[in-house]
């Protein structure tokens, strides 16, 4: 194989090619020579040539045989024909390649011609020629050569970062190889899968001589994501025991990866816990080394109260001066596991105490605001009863109809102490009825001590003895004196009857409850009319208590 003589401009700009292009196929297919049956020999001079570019970019080719036959932008790895102008083919024994990046080539055209697709020309093959009289050429070499092919823009390693399925689609732009009849084979190709690692990618170029060269480069897919976590564990709040602590299990939290993870907590579950929050940290670590960390809160909470080592018991005094007493004791003592208490005490051993009970609190606060409480009573007894004075004298009474009962009033004795405030109670209250008979009312005064007095008098109800004034005379002339007759304390018995006859015995005038105002005899007979001058008798009965009274005389009536 021969190739063109370069200048060192275009050796550099073929150099760029090298390693920047020609990386748009996977495999070069043979040089393309036609086989025996299908060439002819060259006959009449060469009518048309096909070229391909196998540059990594697009190039213009300016092609004449004495004048331009073509001038046109290719596109890396297409093809383009060009043919002669002359009579159906090219004029003069030779056509010039151009192109920016190559020094201009010359090819002899003739049927003498060498038509080897493996040469080179810049980055142009002939893939195909055709003579004006004889059809396809037939190659002139061997279609190969003796050295071993070279493989163009082998890749460099690549690193890419795997996907959350762990592996990722990897792409590189393939190699060339130098030679038209080399055939390119790789073990992986752009555009695969590729798993967690790295893997090695190996092409092989091997000629129509079996002459072979290798490309290798690596592919290595990263782990770059961290852990996800796919379930987290809850906060817990649990109540402290006896020694201010607390063992807390849970459900550790759940990661996902595309790789292996290894959990690493903080604390395990059914580790003990002190008072208040404590986090707890899992993290999360993939084979790359990658780490994600999910965390909640322990915490544990102190609800009880302080201890009570010793509470004071009830305190008795008797008063000692002024209705006071001073008292001691021995304070209580406050422990609590979970540290330090806050003790206050609504009163302090040596205190005066006023007569009666006082509660004595004290209240002991811990860290977490629980209370606990010690409380005692002192109590001071006054030993002196209470003094009532005026006690209300023994009252008689007397009654005239039934049942018999009156209602009695009084003033109310006084009742005083030297120590405080004194309830009194009575067996009857002023304005009570009273039955006939005697009745004893007492008056109790009770200090706070205890200590009581007494105050009793007694109230007498006796049946009134019957006196009646009775007048005998009624002078009815309408001059205001004796008009009416009157019968003195009638009215106190109410359950009475009077009965007024003549001479003959006739009923002048009857009347019952006579009160000497409404029911009054004023002389008249049952007809309204004043009764005739004379004697005239009467019958009086009254119900006095339980018995029946009766009065009977004359009057007189003066008209």
């Amino acid at each position: 194989m021969r190739w063109l003589h370069l200048t060192p401009l275009n050796a550099f700009i073929i150099g760029l090619w090298l390693l920047y292009g020609a990386h748009h196929s996977n495999a070069q297919t043979a040089c393309g020579c036609p086989s025996a049956d299908s060439c002819s020999p060259c006959s009449g001079g060469i009518s048309s040539i096909t070229f391909k570019n196998h540059g990594p970019s697009t190039y213009i080719w300016v092609i004449d045989d004495g004048v331009e036959i073509f001038g046109e932008p290719v596109v890396s790895g297409a093809t383009f024909t060009v043919e002669g102008q002359s009579n159906g083919k090219f004029d003069g024994n030779r056509i010039d390649l151009y192109s920016f990046a190559f020094s201009a080539q010359e090819l002899v055209i003739n049927c003498g011609m060498e038509f080897d697709p493996a040469i080179f020309y810049g980055n142009l093959t002939m893939v195909s020629a055709t003579s004006k009289n004889g059809g396809p050429l037939c190659c002139t070499s061997d279609d190969g050569s003796d050295d071993d092919p070279e493989i163009l823009g082998c890749p460099i390693n690549i690193q890419v970062a795997a996907t959350a399925a762990c592996n990722a689609v990897v792409t590189w732009t393939a190699p060339t190889v130098d030679q038209c009849d080399a055939i390119l084979t790789s073990t992986r190709v752009s555009g695969e899968t590729f798993l967690l690692g790295t893997t090695e990618v190996v092409y092989t170029a091997t000629n129509s001589n079996n002459k072979t060269s290798t490309c290798r480069f690596n592919v290595t897919v990263v782990d770059t994501g961290k852990p996800e976590v796919i379930k987290s564990t809850a906060p817990i709040v649990i109540n402290a025991d006896a020694q201010c602590k607390a063992i807390a299990t849970w459900t550790p939290p759940e990661f996902s990866d595309c790789s292996q993870i290894t959990l690493t907590p903080n604390y395990n579950p059914g580790s003990s816990f002190p008072v208040g929050s404590t986090n707890v940290t899992y993290t999360a670590r993939d084979l790359a080394g990658n780490t994600a960390t999910s965390t909640f809160t322990v915490t544990v909470k102190d609800v009880t109260g302080p201890t009570i080592v010793k509470c004071p018991e009830l305190i008795n005094l008797n008063v000692t001066g002024n209705c006071k007493a001073k008292a001691t004791w021995e304070p209580p003592v406050f422990t609590d596991a979970c540290g330090p208490v806050i003790v206050s005490s609504s009163h302090n051993p040596g205190a005066d105490f006023p007569v009666g009970s006082t509660e004595v609190t004290y209240t002991a606060v811990d860290g977490a605001g629980n209370e606990s409480f010690c409380k005692f009573d002192v109590v001071v007894k006054d030993q002196v009863a209470p003094v009532i004075s005026s006690c209300p004298e023994d009252t008689t009474l007397s009654v005239t109809a039934l049942p018999g009962s009156i209602a009695v009033d009084w003033r109310a004795p006084v009742v005083s102490d030297d120590c405080g405030i004194v309830s009194t109670t009575s067996s009857h209250n002023p304005g009570d009825s009273f039955p006939v008979g005697t009745t004893v009312v007492t008056y109790t005064a009770t200090d706070i001590s205890g200590n009581t007095a007494t105050c009793s008098f007694k109230i007498n109800i006796l049946w009134e003895v019957t006196n009646l004034e009775i007048s005998q005379l009624l002078t009815p002339d309408g001059n205001q004196a004796n008009d009416e007759w009157v019968i003195g304390n009638i009215e106190k018995y109410e359950n009475n009857k009077v009965v007024i006859v003549d001479r003959w015995g006739s009923v002048v005038y009857t009347a019952t409850r006579y009160d000497n105002t409404r029911n009054v005899w004023k002389g008249e007979n049952s007809r309204g009319n004043i009764v005739p001058t004379g004697t005239y008798f009467y019958s009086i009965s009254i119900h006095s208590g339980p018995s029946v009274i009766e009065k009977k005389g004359f009057i007189e009536v003066i008209r």
